[in-house]
């Protein structure tokens, strides 16, 4: 009797444990990779477009676990959060970003060295820029955040982000 006790007890202790995010273990190989989002809070003072390259707000962090996120004009940043998805993130509020998966990312040509789309060229490595919420090719590879799949526009890229 007891040890069926323990087994019961065993059972139901395992059966409660859950993940903070799915990350999926397979993924579609013809239709694409799955996006993997994380919701965040918009500390940045201003409304943030979809698409727009953001970091963790760590000079606000409290020490509580916030998930606070702003942007930047920093190049080649270590910091990045994700690309605000799948839709703009309000002042002051909650919304959630990519952090891994592809994505339309906002790039800008400032500085971009020979990227015939501001930094967008396929194949070409995606790092934070001066212009705040725009991404670029990289200066250094090591803070690379993800990399073009495709040129969209003059302005806008598909990339495969990782964040984790």
């Amino acid at each position: 009797m007891k040890k069926l006790l323990l087994a019961l007890l065993a059972v139901l202790l395992f059966a409660g444990i859950a993940f903070a995010v799915s990350i999926p273990q397979s993924e579609d190989p013809k239709n694409g990779s799955q996006v993997t989002t994380v919701p965040v809070f918009n500390n940045s003072g201003s409304s943030i477009a979809a698409g727009s390259v953001v970091v963790w707000d760590i000079d606000s962090s409290t020490g509580d676990n916030d998930n606070w996120i702003t942007t930047t004009t920093t190049n080649d940043t270590h910091v990045v959060a994700g690309v605000v998805f799948p839709s703009a993130c309000a002042t002051a509020d909650t919304c959630t970003i990519a952090v891994r998966g592809v994505v339309d990312v906002n790039i800008g040509g400032y500085g971009a060295p020979g990227g015939v789309y501001g930094g967008g060229t396929v194949e070409g490595s995606l790092c934070t820029s001066p212009t705040a919420g725009k991404a670029r090719n990289c200066v250094n590879e090591s803070n690379r955040f993800g990399f073009v799949t495709q040129a969209v526009s003059s302005g806008v890229v598909k990339a495969f982000i990782n964040t984790l």
